[in-house]
């Protein structure tokens, strides 16, 4: 197959460029890609399971505070706080800034815009979420590959 790339790790960099390319991720993801080591090949793959399972305990804190009959603006922004900050460190773009929105009505007081706005944050946490399993997925077959290598290697 000529112009196809088979090498699994030019495979990972490409879906990388494009998550980029469709403002999913920004800079920050390269920079937490920089600080992997050889010792912890499976560091990613470990912050992203970390960033995964806070988002979804804050999500589900929002969704309480928001099914309120006296909705509880803050706690949504407390929570909101936090998973504003998770997101940015780990550089999920669109689903930060989704965030920033939902923290602004929340702010007002604004409990339809604030119901409007939360579905977009967990719309961008589905379609982060989505590109970390696809990114967590290929890092595992690249580690797999490279210790089946290690493997046949003669000492």
């Amino acid at each position: 197959m000529a112009g196809s790339s088979t090498d699994p790790t030019q495979q990972l960099n490409d879906y990388i460029r494009t998550m980029h390319d469709q403002g999913i991720l920004d800079d920050n993801f390269d920079q937490l890609l920089a600080l992997r080591r050889e010792q912890n090949p499976r560091f990613i793959t470990e912050l992203i399971s970390m960033f995964t399972n806070d988002a979804e305990a804050y999500i589900a804190e929002i969704t309480n505070a928001l099914s309120l009959t006296e909705v509880d603006f803050s706690t949504i922004i407390s929570k909101l706080h936090q998973l504003k900050g998770s997101t940015f460190g780990i550089g999920g773009h669109r689903m930060y800034q989704a965030c920033c929105e939902l923290r602004v009505a929340a702010a007002d007081g604004d409990k339809d815009r604030c119901d409007e706005l939360f579905l977009r944050v967990k719309e961008e946490f589905n379609t982060l979420k989505q590109c970390f399993d696809s990114i967590s997925e290929m890092r595992r077959n690249i580690i797999s590959n490279g210790t089946r290598r290690r493997r046949r290697r003669p000492l």
